[in-house]
């Protein structure tokens, strides 16, 4: 009974806590969601510039299984995980992906590219509690949004563009835009 109402305590911690951070309760599974940070050091960017970063964590009672690219950048280990970056379309009524936030394009995931050696789709297992860093964008550096825009990142699981097989994280207002047109840069996926 004591461990009963201790799981259940860990449960509401967890619960509020994640409501407090992010806004939203979270379910008793994989979950993606989205941070902001900031930094003065953007090029291009005057001032604080906001940096949209997205994550995958376990939440559930078992481990999960997800899809990701294994590669070697300049001799170290790395992986990268399948995402697209979309915004709400008014007009359409639906959403749309962002092309200047797709780097490498999401549907080449897991191909050759400059530098990058023994690159490989393999699953992995997230264990309880355990997270990944999926992707990052600066809307006020490489543009794509508008301020007022909504965004998220969708995330695909198996690493095959599937959306059948996909989480999204909450929506996402943008409130900066590149000043003068968006500048080509390439973040690490």
């Amino acid at each position: 009974m004591i461990s009963l109402v201790l799981l259940f305590g860990i449960f509401l911690s967890l619960e509020f806590n994640h409501l407090h951070r992010y806004g939203h309760l979270v379910p008793l599974s994989l979950h993606a969601d989205v941070f902001i940070t900031t930094s003065n050091a953007l090029l291009g960017v005057e001032g604080a510039g906001k940096i949209y970063h997205a994550a995958l964590t376990n939440y559930g009672f078992l481990s999960a299984a997800i899809v990701g690219c294994d590669y070697r950048v300049s001799g170290a280990p790395e992986t990268q995980i399948n995402y697209v970056v979309e915004r709400w379309d008014s007009q359409s009524d639906a959403w749309k992906i962002v092309p200047e936030w797709d780097f490498y394009g999401y549907r080449l995931f897991c191909r050759p590219a400059f530098e990058v050696s023994d690159e490989h789709r393999v699953r992995h297992r997230l264990w309880p509690g355990e997270s990944i860093q999926v992707g990052e964008g600066v809307p006020a550096q490489i543009g794509g949004f508008h301020v007022g825009d909504s965004g998220r990142f969708t995330i695909f699981l198996g690493a095959d563009a599937d959306r059948h097989n996909a989480l999204s994280t909450a929506i996402f207002r943008v409130d900066q835009e590149p000043k003068t047109g968006g500048m080509p840069t390439r973040f690490s996926r």
